[in-house]
């Protein structure tokens, strides 16, 4: 197919690896102009300004809704012994935070909940053991990842469950190597853990570029799939150790065309239209790539299954239930069960009001899903995508895929 008959995106960088480049760019003595990021995100945004408070001797910071920005934030309070007023909002004050809680209060930190959404934090957090469940959240462990090599002593990370979602941990150790941190394995209770040596020095020679964003991408990507013209996603790194590349293995499942070419100018994944087929997706690894498989789903013959999904209970919305009410809405016929979605694929849908939970992921799967409807996509709650692509609507209406969207 002709390259002039393509619509091309270059990807905004990676919102998983600009949280952590920013944290540690903080400890390495700067105040975020050693990071080469365009991306102005509500949770980034959240993440500067929390790191910017933290250089206040007593500090009131708002961690919005991100929940990378709260976990991450969180230890590096105490290991800074900073007194400290977290905001957060919408569901954030909602997702699970127990285990996590409970290991740095006992090794060290005050944390009390008030009413109004309010996390309070002081005290010095202390080296030691730190044992957490590895299935509840990785954030839990890249929180302490970030934080623990600044302290005085060594420290382990022992998981008591296997560790979901490894990809996001392998990202935070692949930035704190950019930053002159090193990160041992241990072995404990089976489940493997995390030696981490205290008395570490974050330093950067020269800017840190973030590379391109694979849980953004999908989107572009499926939306070339089950559409009718080609989209070919340029800015990514082929060989990124984010989960969420998998989207191309995982699109090709369902039957389709996926191209990958590396060009002396960067590199390019192109996804064109293709006559797909139903599939069962385990997506207890790839919890963020969900909604575009959905879509895949949608657009396919046969069934689809997203198994082992439990965990897309406890993102910005319900995901499990968001997204089968964002395929119903749209006239794609789709059951929630406790850990899946069942898909119903094949049939002609007619578009409709999208309720979206006011949920960045599910407004930009509900965007994609127009894509093959009959009738116009009205997107209720659209602005939810300023939360990691602010761009989006502008760069799919600049793609001319927008035609058959009402934003509301």
């Amino acid at each position: 197919m002709d390259r002039e008959t393509e619509k091309t995106i270059r990807i905004i960088p990676s919102k998983s690896y600009a949280h952590r480049a920013y944290i540690c760019d903080f400890l390495a003595g700067g105040n975020g102009e050693g990071v080469a990021c365009d991306l102005d995100s509500e949770d980034i945004m959240a993440t500067r300004s929390c790191l910017s408070g933290l250089g206040c001797t007593s500090a009131v910071i708002d961690a919005r809704e991100s929940g990378s920005t709260l976990r991450f934030i969180l230890p590096l309070s105490g290991v800074l012994g900073k007194s400290v007023s977290i905001r957060t909002r919408g569901r954030l004050s909602d997702r699970p935070m127990g285990p996590f809680e409970e290991e740095l209060v006992s090794h060290g930190m005050k944390i009390e909940h008030l009413s109004d959404g309010i996390i309070k934090t002081s005290g010095k957090l202390m080296p030691g053991e730190y044992r957490l469940p590895g299935s509840i959240s990785s954030q839990f462990i890249t929180g302490l990842l970030l934080s623990l090599p600044y302290l005085d002593g060594d420290s382990r990370i022992l998981l008591t469950s296997e560790l979901q979602s490894s990809a996001y941990v392998d990202i935070t150790i692949d930035v704190l190597k950019e930053y002159w941190i090193r990160i041992e394995n241990s072995s404990g209770d089976g489940h493997g853990g995390f030696l981490i040596r205290g008395r570490q020095k974050y330093h950067r020679d020269k800017h840190y570029t973030v590379e391109g964003d694979w849980s953004q991408a999908a989107f572009w990507l499926t939306a070339g799939a089950i559409g009718e013209i080609p989209v070919r996603v340029t800015g990514l790194n082929l060989d990124s150790v984010q989960g969420d590349r998998k989207i191309i293995d995982v699109l090709r499942t369902f039957g389709a065309e996926i191209k990958e070419c590396r060009e002396d100018d960067g590199t390019s994944v192109t996804a064109y239209p293709s006559d797909l087929t139903g599939a069962v997706v385990d997506v207890s690894g790839i919890p963020d790539l969900a909604p575009a498989i959905a879509c895949a789903g949608a657009a396919s013959s046969g069934e689809t299954k997203l198994i082992n999904a439990g965990r897309l209970r406890l993102k910005e919305s319900d995901r499990i239930k968001s997204i089968t009410a964002c395929l119903n809405d749209v006239g794609v016929k789709a059951l929630e069960r406790e850990d899946e979605i069942i898909i119903e694929g094949g049939g002609s849908p007619q578009g409709g009001a999208a309720e979206t939970s006011g949920d960045h992921r599910i407004v930009m799967m509900a965007a994609v899903l127009s894509l093959i409807t009959s009738d116009k996509v009205k997107i209720e709650g659209s602005g939810a995508v300023s939360k990691s692509y602010p761009t989006f609507f502008k760069e799919l209406e600049q793609a001319g895929l927008s035609g058959n969207i009402i934003l509301s």
